[in-house]
């Protein structure tokens, strides 16, 4: 090829439009500037992925007056809306096949109904995506996610965090969404009848994740889930599990959360992870419920157990009170946060004599040990009668690779817990009372409004005829 041919201007749009599918909308954006052909490229991309922390500069927090400063952080997020709005209303006639969203530390205050994050939504399933993902951080003023969402029948993966100011509870009108096989939700309030819709409304759901929820359920059964996560929520009644189709758990247990698990009919579980959690300021109640976890996961072939904190031990040790042997299990991977390994050399032990077929054990600290040497020697001493077990360090955790990472997720959970423990769930009739005042307000602040506003006109009248009266006197 001759030099100085310009291979990208013989590329066929549709191949242009691929490249950019591979950028950050951010950068797509900016080939707008190229030429008018670059332009028509741009609105035919159907991915869009807008993260606030993109257009935040970090410049804004050296500024030291404060009124310059919050007029910067709303001038941000102002930009920041109109980009959303500018790029949505570019794509009339053209589909939308992946959108997220990734909005936290929203200071401005907008209408609840009228939400920008509520009106995109509303845009998007218009366009029949196959991925909708938002995660939202109002700081003012809370986001309603609309119904259409979960009568999105296009969508395949569908992720809701909303993390308002009190939990959103989460009642859909209907969920008609057969294509769908991914549901992640994360901070809501999620009744049993929600839960049951949830799972007939989306058929062929193969995974579903809930990440900080208040789960007023006491029962989780579906017939084709393969893979569920539940990660910090708050639930104050034992919740019953039976997924025969389930292949992959990941559950915490946390310290301050008095009831568990009950993991019934997994005949199909491989891999599970169990994360034995404990926060220093929190109330500690050990219960029976780490010990029905370990007993739902003796089938399995792969296990990962994650202790956080210092009592994490001592959950792990009730746990392992009264379990059967792990008669199938081939891969035991350890990992400790916020405390030394050589603690749990016990517990390690009795997993180990338990896992007769135990073919490899991994570990990981997050912390340096006192004595890594001795660790070492009290680690292969554990395996030392194990014959066909291999001992490995792992370089970094299997699900979480740093002590700061877990810690974030943990005090999400806390947060989350204390919001529903001093908050009573609003019953469908309570909403609707609500909403009714809500609208009996409106109603009277307007007729209040006219009101002040005819007293304002009188006013200006009467001021008029005053100043008409001086004229005349002067004259």
């Amino acid at each position: 090829m001759r030099r100085g041919t310009d291979r990208i201007s013989q590329m066929d749009d549709s191949v242009l439009t691929q490249i950019l599918s591979h950028r950050t909308t951010k950068e797509a954006a900016q080939s707008q500037a190229l030429s008018k052909r670059w332009q028509n490229v741009w609105v035919s991309v159907p991915v869009l992925d807008f993260d606030f922390a993109d257009y935040w500069s970090e410049d804004m927090l050296d500024i030291q007056d404060h009124t310059i400063f919050i007029y910067s952080r709303f001038e941000c997020h102002d930009n920041f809306v109109r980009i959303i709005d500018d790029a949505l209303a570019s794509r009339q006639g053209h589909q939308v096949d992946r959108f997220r969203l990734v909005w936290k530390y929203q200071v401005k205050n907008f209408d609840y109904l009228d939400h920008p994050v509520r009106r995109w939504i509303l845009l998007i399933v218009e366009k029949r995506p196959r991925v909708l993902s938002i995660y939202v951080q109002p700081s003012v003023c809370d986001v309603n996610v609309p119904d259409q969402a979960f009568i999105c029948t296009s969508l395949e993966e569908l992720k809701l965090h909303v993390d308002n100011r009190y939990p959103e509870v989460l009642r859909p009108a209907a969920v008609n969404l057969p294509n769908l096989r991914i549901l992640n939700l994360g901070y809501y309030a999620i009744e049993a009848d929600t839960m049951n819709k949830l799972l007939l409304g989306c058929p062929n759901l193969a995974e579903l994740e809930l990440f900080a929820c208040a789960l007023y359920f006491s029962e989780i059964s579906c017939g084709n889930l393969k893979s569920l996560v539940i990660f910090g929520c708050f639930h104050s009644a034992e919740i019953r599990v039976s997924i025969p189709s389930l292949q992959y758990l990941r559950v915490s247990i946390t310290s301050y959360q008095p009831v568990g698990f009950v993991l019934e009919n997994m005949t199909s579980l491989v891999k599970a992870c169990a994360f034995f959690l404990t926060a220093e300021y929190m109330d500690k109640e050990f219960s029976k419920s780490e010990s029905k976890i370990m007993n739902g996961l003796s089938g399995v072939t792969n296990l990962d157990i994650v202790l956080h904190g210092n009592d994490a031990k001592d959950m792990l040790k009730h746990a392992l009170e009264n379990f059967p042997s792990f008669v199938n299990l081939k891969a035991l991977h350890f990992e400790s946060f916020g405390f030394v390994l050589s603690d749990c050399i016990r517990q390690l032990d009795r997993l180990v004599r338990h896992s007769p077929l135990l073919e490899d054990l991994t570990f990981y600290r997050s912390e340096d040990e006192s004595d890594e040497n001795e660790l070492l020697a009290e680690l292969t001493a554990v395996v030392t009668d194990h014959g066909n077990c291999r001992l490995a360090e792992s370089t970094q955790g299997h699900t979480y690779g740093s002590l700061k990472e877990l810690d974030d997720l943990l005090n999400e959970g806390i947060r989350c817990a204390e919001k529903n423990q001093t908050q009573e769930i609003p019953s469908e009739e309570d909403v609707e009372e609500g909403e009714a005042e809500w609208d009996d307000e409106e109603e009277e602040a307007g007729w209040e409004e006219e009101e002040g506003d005819e007293s304002a006109t009188d006013s200006e009248e009467e001021e008029e005829e005053d100043e008409d009266e001086d004229d005349f006197g002067d004259v």
